[in-house]
């Protein structure tokens, strides 16, 4: 049988399987969306028993179903992440893996997640991951991401979908605390994308990809306050959060003080925005996010 050219530089290369796959899930971005679904679960099942199978299974479900919609997702972006100099080592551009074992990896693991989901938990958390991969992978990356800067939008809401999966377990319906998790998820991820895509290297990239992100289609100025607006508002969402969900007063206090630091930077940046000052809010939003969960979790237990 004759070698293609890919199929030799496959071999060439001779990577290890498990290293493609942590890189073709995004293991750590994966994980952080699973930890946000887990600790909604938790703080919304509080202060009754927490079961540990209903949570196993919510982690293996979102496990798969996010792990796969990752790899669909690299799918559909190969093109573009062999113009960026941040991408373009991924698992396909740097010919690690052909096409066709990401496509069809991808699409076995995410039915896998759903179908876990669908048989051993309930039909409404399963319809809210089914959410999850429908706004990431076909909103979000298919239809939206190379076409309008506000795609990011979209992609928040599949951002913040696990997390609404969590407390939909816990609760069996969809309520206003299930759709603030979600807005405190959709308003962070914008910190987060939009300044790495500030960085030289990585707006030069999305140029040459011709990728409508919002430094690239607005002014750098215009991006770094969307980044404050969206910092203020996921800490004024975390704040309620505490607040509808009567969490300990001292808990509360601390939230609110964390949250004070936050909006302190964010008019800091608002009044003269600068790229120094964006990445202190950057680095604070990340530590904000996880800290604001498990904030949550001790102040409905004590």
């Amino acid at each position: 049988m004759m070698e293609t050219n890919e199929d030799s530089k496959i071999k060439t290369k001779n990577p290890k399987f498990l290293q493609i796959f942590l890189d073709l899930i995004k293991w750590k971005q994966t994980l952080l969306l699973i930890f946000t679904a887990l600790f909604a679960y938790l703080i919304s099942i509080a202060p009754t028993p927490v079961s540990i199978l209903d949570l196993s299974i919510l982690f293996i479900s979102l496990f798969f179903t996010i792990s796969g919609t990752t790899i669909l997702n690299m799918y559909i972006d190969h093109d573009i992440d062999e113009l960026m100099e941040r991408t373009k080592d991924r698992p396909i551009p740097s010919s690690q893996i052909s096409l066709k074992s990401v496509l069809l990896i991808g699409a076995f693991i995410t039915l896998i997640g759903i179908i876990i989901s669908l048989v051993f938990l309930d039909w409404l958390t399963t319809f809210v991951i089914f959410l999850g991969f429908f706004f990431d992978f076909v909103v979000y990356s298919i239809w939206l991401k190379r076409r309008t800067k506000l795609s990011i939008i979209f992609g928040g809401i599949a951002g913040g979908l696990p997390a609404m999966s969590g407390r939909v377990l816990a609760i069996g319906k969809i309520d206003h605390v299930g759709l603030f998790f979600l807005l405190f998820i959709l308003t962070w991820i914008p910190v987060h994308i939009l300044t790495l895509a500030l960085f030289p290297e990585n707006l030069e990239g999305y140029k040459r990809a011709q990728v409508p992100m919002w430094p690239v289609v607005s002014s750098a100025q215009e991006t770094m306050r969307v980044i404050t607006w969206s910092t203020l508002i996921n800490a004024v969402v975390l704040f309620l959060i505490a607040c509808y969900l009567h969490t300990n007063i001292l808990i509360r206090i601390l939230i609110g003080v964390v949250c004070l630091i936050l909006i302190g930077l964010v008019i800091e940046n608002f009044v003269s925005p600068t790229y120094k000052k964006t990445f202190r809010i950057f680095k604070f939003a990340s530590f904000f996010m996880v800290l604001g969960f498990l904030l949550l979790y001790i102040g409905v237990l004590f």
